[in-house]
């Protein structure tokens, strides 16, 4: 679950701030920003449409496509050591899941695109239209510009060296691994709070659980 997943990305991020490791807390911090737009854009599609279908479809077809997308990574190995298959990655993976093979190798990356980042952001925009006179972004909203801030860490690109660079003195290095702990208590617990608002729609146990999280991640 989106709960657990965050939960432990957060958790890796403050234990790397511990240790003043901020190139791989952040290389976290982007995993944490993908993890929690994509929770936000299912947890908007199941409140505009009062069900079940959009995480049921993430869960579906995401998984279909990340073993078609695996699938061809080991074809392209195969094909490279001289040993290719007579079955396309599609023919291979409907032998292992049946289920797979009610939908066209089309119709799975069609189904699965709406989870794609890109599409994610645009439908969290549309949904947290700002007033002109806002001053402050929602999270979602600030998290974006972040998110591609964060990408030459993960793939290894020079504008993280630059950006280590400039936080060579130890004041910035602090108050840089504090603003990222902070904002990974803050998504975490975004996580947690929204989960336990749609929960208390059908069992109103988990009002007060609700009420908890949504109190600490007001004082951050």
């Amino acid at each position: 679950s989106f709960i657990a997943s965050t939960e432990f990305i957060k958790n890796g991020i403050l234990d790397l701030a511990k240790t003043e490791n901020a190139y791989a807390a952040k290389i976290l911090f982007r995993s944490l920003i993908e993890h929690f737009l994509r929770f936000q854009y299912i947890w908007f599609r199941v409140c505009e449409e009062k069900s079940d279908v959009t995480p049921e479809e993430y869960l579906k077809f995401s998984s279909f496509k990340e073993g078609l997308l695996t699938g061809k990574t080991w074809a392209r190995v195969a094909k490279l050591l001289g040993q290719d298959s007579p079955l396309t990655p599609y023919e291979a993976l409907k032998a292992v899941i049946p289920d797979l093979a009610a939908y066209s190798h089309k119709e799975i990356d069609k189904r699965a695109s709406q989870f794609d980042l890109p599409n994610v952001v645009q439908h969290i925009c549309r949904k947290l239209k700002l007033l002109r006179d806002s001053k402050k972004l929602p999270i979602p909203l600030a998290m974006i510009p972040e998110y591609g801030d964060l990408s030459s860490f993960v793939h290894g690109a020079p504008g993280a060296i630059q950006i280590m660079a400039g936080l060579q003195d130890e004041e910035k290095l602090a108050a840089e691994l504090i603003k990222m702990a902070e904002l990974a208590f803050q998504i975490a617990g975004s996580v947690k709070m929204f989960s336990l608002l749609t929960f208390f729609q059908y069992d109103k146990k988990f009002g007060p659980p609700y009420s908890k999280i949504a109190n600490l991640v007001r004082l951050i």
